[in-house]
């Protein structure tokens, strides 16, 4: 047996879960105007949590891709950082099944100190306190995967056709992520590849310039990346840019989070200032999307059946 572990910033499955969510967020100490602001979001969403829901449709599509294409047992397991199952819940269970060889995989893009690489050395501690055997794969970064920027670029183009004909050749893009504490020196990998990425994506439009924000961002006294995104909007309606592309380069899997502060909150405030503005499209569950990933993963685990190496 071989199991795909994906780690995941939180999954939720019922409307019930998002008071234990939001109080794992707070380290134990959200108040009750907090989880209520939460559940008050949450239901105005009025669908199921999408990051959970894509999250493990992903998930199911990815395991059985590989394991038609390895002619191996593949499950999966989604290892959340605030919700059940936790990464140590998921490392248990691992211990109690003993697989052949396990692989961690992130559907953020980027390495993250406080994402990925985190979660997988918690993980891999909790596992080999009690195994020692079974092979551990973290599976790379997919940012500069060429059928993953090719489908990133695809909504770029979606997105910027969408905007008034008149406009487009005027209008400039707006990349962001979610901002990380401290300074850029301490992030300076997942930086540079947030660079490559929005430089190839911006590549494939004709668009004469694009801009790197973040989101998410706490006040002072705290460092965090930087600029934030509705400073960004600022700037560019001072420079009387008429229409702008949102695209979310981190959460390619929507989630409640970014859509508050892009769907929402960016594009109001272009649109509020007189600029056309348009988001591209989460990636989610999307088949082209699937497919990047699988190819990638084959990839980093060089799996053989027979002579031939899965591509």
């Amino acid at each position: 047996m071989n199991i795909l572990v994906l780690f995941s910033y939180g999954s939720l499955t019922s409307i019930d879960d998002v008071a234990g969510f939001y109080n794992d967020i707070y380290h134990g100490t959200a108040t009750e105007e907090n989880i209520a602001a939460g559940v008050k979001t949450y239901e105005a969403h009025g669908m199921a949590d999408p990051l959970g829901a894509n999250t493990a449709r992903v998930g199911r599509a990815l395991v059985k891709k590989l394991t038609k294409e390895s002619g191996e047992k593949w499950i999966v397991y989604v290892a959340n950082h605030h919700t059940e199952p936790s990464i140590q819940t998921v490392a248990e269970e691992c211990i109690k099944l003993n697989p052949k060889r396990i692989a961690t995989f992130s559907l953020t893009p980027f390495d993250s100190l406080t994402g990925s690489n985190a979660y997988e050395k918690r993980f891999t501690k909790i596992f080999r306190e009690e195994n020692d055997q079974t092979k551990i794969v973290h599976v790379a970064t997919y940012c500069d995967h060429d059928q993953f920027v090719e489908v990133l670029a695809d909504r770029a183009k979606t997105a910027y056709e969408w905007l008034p004909e008149a406009e487009r050749k005027q209008a400039e893009i707006v990349f962001t992520v979610h901002s990380k504490p401290g300074v850029p020196k301490a992030h300076q990998t997942m930086i540079m590849q947030y660079e490559t990425l929005a430089k190839k994506v911006a590549d494939s439009l004709p668009v004469k310039d694009y801009h790197l924000a973040y989101r998410s961002g706490k006040p002072l006294p705290q460092r965090w990346l930087g600029p934030d995104v509705l400073d960004v909007v600022d700037e560019l309606h001072a420079k009387n840019v008429p229409a702008v592309i949102f695209i979310e380069a981190l959460s390619v899997i929507e989630n409640i989070e970014a859509i508050q502060e892009i769907t929402t909150d960016a594009i109001n405030k272009a649109k509020g200032l007189g600029m056309s503005a348009v988001q591209s499209e989460y990636l989610n569950d999307s088949a082209d999307f699937v497919d990047a990933l699988c190819d990638h993963l084959s990839v980093e685990l060089q799996m053989e059946t027979g002579a031939a190496t899965i591509k």
